[in-house]
């Protein structure tokens, strides 16, 4: 892997359609993951923050033959409940884990391995995206990419800088249409 391997990847993902159904949106960094996933062939992806459920889709549709775990701490809304069981009955791969996006590392690693792909998706605030990145670290396997979006919303300054990971930035994968926008992926 290297920034080269991503910027083709992220060109792939923008001439790729979108998901047909419109409980997906139809955001490129989607596309992206599935993309991913599918090159990598992770063992175990996990999203942080799983909200409607289009992370977890797009990484479990990119390679059915791995785990998907997403990480949700809240209850969810009726829309979020309908897309998270639409997610399970699509992939069976799958599965909604209730928990804290830091604390939960230990105990998704313990019963999953560790992660190929992680996608950072909670509160776009850096000190919290930082605190779960830290925390996912040391159960990240030796070739894992960690993907991060909304890194133009304001509360994300400062988080790209302090990732020691190489890096690159895919920002056309996520454009300003809602309130931040900004996408990186980073790798060892």
């Amino acid at each position: 892997m290297n920034e080269s391997w991503f910027r083709q990847l992220s060109v792939q993902a923008l001439a790729t359609p979108p998901w047909p159904d419109p409980r997906f949106p139809p955001a490129p960094y989607y596309r992206f993951l599935r993309l991913l996933a599918q090159a990598v062939q992770p063992s175990l992806s996990v999203e942080l923050g799983v909200a409607g459920g289009g992370g977890s889709f797009h990484l479990a549709l990119g390679w059915p033959a791995g785990t998907v775990v997403g990480v949700e701490n809240a209850e969810g809304s009726s829309f979020e409940l309908g897309n998270w069981a639409c997610v399970k009955r699509t992939c069976p791969n799958f599965v909604l884990w209730k928990g804290d996006s830091a604390r939960s590392a230990p105990g998704v690693a313990r019963r999953y391995g560790k992660a190929d792909i992680l996608f950072v998706d909670t509160a776009h605030q850096a000190d919290r995206a930082w605190k779960e990145f830290q925390a996912w670290e040391p159960h990240l396997s030796d070739e894992a990419v960690a993907c991060f979006d909304d890194l133009l919303h304001p509360g994300m300054d400062g988080l790209w800088e302090r990732i020691p990971w190489w890096k690159v930035r895919l920002d056309e994968l996520h454009g300003g249409a809602e309130v931040g926008g900004g996408f990186g992926a980073v790798w060892r």
